[in-house]
């Protein structure tokens, strides 16, 4: 299986406009998903930060992504790459938090 292959199930719209680019080529995933998907990195380390324990913060990083998307859809007004990973990255974060909240809770549900 090559690297495009593997690619290729992640869900992304793939648009190279809203796409990094590397010596002028495209990245295969778009911005706010390469910054979505890349802060999944963070997860092992968010674990030892306490606030990420916290539903609440974690469901509230969410709302700039959904702000931007949603605004651009309406076309309210366009959105760039730099604001499409910031927003990515608080989102993904977001979705790391979830995890370990998720997690909490299943090992206080099953001790």
């Amino acid at each position: 299986m090559s690297k495009g292959d593997l690619l290729s199930i992640i869900p992304c719209h793939r648009r190279p406009e809203r796409s990094l680019k590397i010596k002028g080529r495209p990245l295969v995933l778009c911005a706010r998903c390469t910054a979505i998907y890349g802060s999944y990195i963070l997860l092992p380390f968010l674990y030892f930060v306490p606030l990420v324990h916290n539903l609440f913060l974690a469901l509230f990083l969410q709302l700039p992504m959904l702000i931007d998307g949603f605004t651009q859809k309406w076309k309210w007004r366009e959105s760039n790459n730099t604001l499409r990973v910031i927003t990515g990255l608080l989102s993904g974060i977001g979705q790391c938090m979830m995890i370990w909240y998720a997690a909490d809770l299943l090992k206080e549900l099953l001790s």
